[in-house]
């Protein structure tokens, strides 16, 4: 449905271009019209774009790569640049102001953690025939699905562009530069040594969450800063109702999963559903990020226009260092955008 509303307004854009800049407007009445000025304030570039995202999260040892559930996602487009100052015919600069919205819900995990039959059986046929190097001995074992995490967020990027051509011409251009990042979410770090540490920790309700206090906190899976109530919470794990408000908490931005982790706190009998859900959404790693990158960066190559649009194929990304953990978020984009120029 998403998709088809987004050809619509592709359709309307080329429509709508072909109308302001498809007649033959080089010659007047009186005479060749001048040269059209170059815009002077500012450029908004509304448009579409399919857009592929991967978030990799590495620290303390551990390491986990979030990608989407298809090979990218239409959505729109919003980037604002700056007047571009050409330093000769084929060098310029200018400085951009890139947004972008995902949301990634598959996870690439060890073979040996992989619930899928078909995995399974690949992996021992692999396994039989693995004669090759270390790195795709490494690849062989990764396999990527639904492990019940997800991670949304969106970053701005303000990246100054150095580009080789002119407004005229294909552009290649590069940029560094801080961006905003915005993240919150789960990973599964699959630490099964850490969580049969909590479970057998020692008997009763209380000694447990106090261990499962404990490890969130070493483990640097909260942040106070980031995210204060959820801190607070689970500072207090055992104390009252604070982990069914931790469910509560966690289900209202759509981390709690039912697993096998939740069903065994369950038939416990020490939980009720609501906290064994929690339970096992706290065994995973909580991600929050709200934070300055000091570095992202853009490469693209862009189109001259032709009917008032301009196409861009780009790569780059922030990379934040956040609570002994390093997020770099690596994007692929095909935009198709209508200049407008004040």
């Amino acid at each position: 449905m998403n998709q088809s509303v987004y050809f619509r307004c592709f359709i309307f854009l080329f429509f709508l271009s072909s109308v302001l800049y498809g007649q033959d407007n080089s010659q007047t009445p009186d005479g060749p019209m001048p040269d059209k000025p170059k815009y002077r304030f500012v450029s908004i570039n509304p448009g579409v774009t399919l857009e592929s995202v991967s978030l990799s999260i590495q620290g303390r040892n551990r390491d986990a790569l979030m990608v989407q559930d298809d090979p990218g996602r239409v959505s729109w487009l919003l980037d604002v640049k700056s007047p571009e100052y050409q330093i000769s015919q084929y060098f310029g600069v200018n400085l951009l102001l890139h947004n972008s919205n995902f949301y990634l819900n598959r996870q690439s995990i060890p073979k040996i953690f992989s619930k899928s039959a078909s995995v399974e059986s690949s992996s021992s046929e692999s396994d039989s025939s693995s004669s090759d190097g270390d790195s795709i001995s490494s690849k062989s074992n990764k396999v990527t699905e639904d492990v019940g995490t997800d991670v949304e967020g969106s970053y701005s990027m303000l990246v100054p562009i150095f580009y080789i051509g002119n407004p005229d011409t294909f552009r290649l251009g590069f940029g560094m530069g801080p961006a905003h990042v915005r993240l919150r979410g789960n990973v599964d770090f699959k630490d099964t040594a850490s969580n049969l540490l909590i479970a057998f920790s020692g008997p009763g309700r209380n000694s447990f969450l106090n261990n499962l206090c404990a490890y969130q906190f070493v483990s640097g899976n909260l942040n106070p800063n980031s995210d204060p109530t959820l801190s607070y919470l689970v500072a207090n794990l055992s104390s009252g109702n604070n982990l069914e408000l931790v469910g509560y908490y966690l289900g209202s931005q759509g981390l709690l999963r039912p697993d096998s982790t939740a069903l065994a706190a369950y038939f416990s009998g020490r939980f009720n559903a609501v906290e064994s859900l929690a339970i096992s959404s706290l065994m995973r790693n909580q991600v929050r990020v709200n934070s300055v990158a000091k570095f992202a960066f853009m490469m693209y190559l862009e189109s001259p226009p032709f009917l008032g649009l301009r196409a861009r194929v780009s790569f780059g990304g922030p990379i934040v260092k956040e609570n002994g953990y390093s997020y770099e978020l690596r994007t692929f984009h095909l935009a198709l955008y209508m200049p407008i120029e004040f």
